[in-house]
């Protein structure tokens, strides 16, 4: 199993043991709570799941596996450490107990009566659904005869009590079923703004979406496929802004759900549930198996996020775009047009950067032997993958992708040593020569996590429809309305010309001399017309700020650029780059 799970997939009985560790550990957690909490009502609650075991150990297993009692549990016990605030009374959280024990006693067909806290204004009886209370306090929850009444409120569809609606599909043999989750009080578990209760019109394009998206995965994609139906059972849809991407996410407190904004369509649906649950499988692993020491220094780049990472999450990052290139190395053969191109830049772009990636991963001495096993299968597989050939422009294409993430990550992330900023500024302000020396750097996280690239979005068009694109170029007063905060700067990068985006650049930066998309852009064009120009980016960044803050004139740039090509690069260990 752990080489089927190296190799990226894991069949369903792979899952269903990954499933049966989370409800294992869902059970220490609970005992852990139980011992350090103190709230009215947690004994009874308690007492009624225990006799609800008693009479069907199956119902309560099936409870506890809910993704959304994980985040609960791990959220409450947060609170009770410290670690997080939260937003209601713990004892409200606490009661979510009584919830969970009500839901696992109806399965169980166990006849109770258990008074339940309130949470802003609705009861929630995980896997059931949730029924409007009118207030804070508690209500009684009652199951007699075969019915479920929360305070007066029946379990009945209605406006008052509301259930999860469920999205089926079938194709090629293979079932796909999973709740659609807008009310668990406990799903925003990663607070990205988790959607409110949908609309039946809005709850039935998801799916129609999922009907698009598992046929694909089902026929095309069966190894990571038959490891999804097994294991995903809740989909949480989230709110966000950004139009022209999605969010996906995946708590590894919450096994088997992933949260998500609609995407745009099936493809992009599909391929967002296989990377999701490949952190799930991963996650659900490292709870049964330990695969490296504990390191939480966020100090390595990783080509999918714009924050650096500790080493637990590269490795999480690594497992899930190894799926990810998977993917595409399967779709590129099967979309044609545009499609086609855009599937084959992503097969090249990921396989190239997880390949770099897995080889920082295998420099670390913190894995064990059975974190270096799971790593010598992937590389296995990537390597068979690097045999399979590629179009020109596609590595291209992957290559400038590749460049534009890396340069914004250095501008976000990689500080230069102060004093070495102050002597260049003063070096250029007194108007000598550059001096050739190593300038340190160490990583310092920004608060940025999952920044857009307006310029990759332009180059996505540029690959998918190319025609669009030759007319944003022909008549740019539209670009706004086709990539929302693109600057004709970014549009001439995206088509090629790396002198009009090179002076647009500059000039957006004279206006503004902080914008981090201009600087990125300058320096993606710069590096594209001259070599070793702007091959430091955050070092030309740093003295021109410098400069700026100690009341000098801003300085043009390029010309900064230039002057500063001299400088070599070093980590704080004085490795040179």
């Amino acid at each position: 199993m752990l080489d089927a799970l190296g190799a990226g997939h894991g069949d369903a009985e792979t899952v269903r043991r990954l499933r049966a560790g989370q409800v294992s550990k869902r059970l220490l957690l609970l005992r852990t709570l139980l011992e350090a909490a103190s709230a009215p009502r947690l004994d009874d609650h308690f007492a009624l799941l225990a006799e609800a075991q008693r009479r069907s150990p199956s119902a309560v297993s099936e409870v506890l596996a809910e993704p959304h009692v994980g985040a609960w549990l791990a959220s409450s016990l947060r609170r009770l450490r410290g670690a997080w605030t939260g937003t209601e009374p713990i004892e409200t959280d606490l009661g979510h107990l009584g919830g969970i024990a009500a839901a696992a006693a109806v399965r169980a067909g166990l006849e109770f009566t258990v008074d339940i806290p309130a949470r802003g204004g609705w009861v929630t009886l995980p896997s059931l659904g949730r029924a409007r209370a009118g207030g804070a306090g508690e209500v009684a929850v009652r199951h007699a005869g075969g019915r479920l009444t929360v305070g007066a409120v029946p379990a009945d569809p209605g406006p008052d009590w509301q259930e999860l609606r469920v999205l089926h599909c079938t194709a090629d043999g293979l079932d796909l079923r999973v709740r659609l989750d807008d009310i668990d009080p406990f799903r925003d578990c990663h607070r990205l703004s988790a959607a409110g209760r949908l609309t039946d019109e809005a709850a039935g394009e998801w799916q129609r979406l999922l009907a698009e998206a598992w046929p694909v995965l089902a026929a095309h994609h069966r190894r990571y496929a038959e490891g999804i139906a097994a294991g995903l059972v809740t989909l949480v849809p989230l709110h966000t802004e950004r139009t022209n991407h999605g969010v996906n996410v995946t708590s590894l407190d919450a096994f088997g759900a992933v949260s998500l904004t609609r995407p745009v369509d099936g493809i992009s649906l599909a391929v967002g549930l296989l990377h999701e649950f490949q952190h799930a499988k991963l996650g659900a692993l490292i709870d049964l198996v330990p695969l490296h020491e504990r390191d939480d220094r966020p100090r390595y780049y990783a080509p999918w996020r714009d924050d650096p990472r500790p080493l637990g999450a590269l490795l999480q990052g690594v497992y899930a775009f190894h799926g990810v290139t998977d993917f595409w190395r399967v779709q590129r053969h099967l979309a044609s047009g545009g499609q086609a191109r855009y599937a084959q830049v992503e097969f090249v772009r990921w396989r190239d950067r997880v390949w770099r990636t897995l080889g920082v991963l295998e420099e670390s001495e913190r894995f064990t032997g059975v974190g270096r096993r799971l790593l010598a299968r992937m590389r296995a597989v990537q390597r068979e993958w690097w045999d399979e050939p590629a179009p020109a422009d596609a590595v291209e294409l992957a290559r400038e992708a590749a460049e534009d993430h890396l340069v914004g990550w250095r501008l976000r992330n990689a500080r230069p040593d102060a004093a070495a900023v102050s002597r260049l500024a003063e070096a250029w302000r007194a108007g000598r020569a550059c001096p050739a020396e190593a300038v340190a750097v160490e990583v310092a996280p920004s608060a940025r996590a999952l920044a857009q690239s307006v310029r990759l979005d332009l180059v996505r068009l540029r690959v998918v429809d190319p025609s669009r694109f030759a007319s944003l170029v022909a008549d740019p007063r539209g670009l706004g309305r086709v990539v929302s905060h693109a600057t004709g700067a970014d549009l001439a990068l995206a088509g090629g010309d790396a002198v009009a985006a090179r002076d647009a650049y500059a000039a957006e930066l004279a206006a503004d001399p902080d914008r981090l998309d201009a600087w990125i852009g300058l320096s993606l064009a710069c590096q594209r017309l001259e070599p070793r120009l702007f091959d430091f980016p955050e070092l030309c960044l740093a003295v021109h700020r410098h400069l700026r803050e100690s009341g000098d004139p801003a300085p043009d740039p390029v010309a900064l650029g230039r002057w500063l090509v001299p400088v070599r690069r070093t980590d704080a260990a004085g490795r040179g780059h």
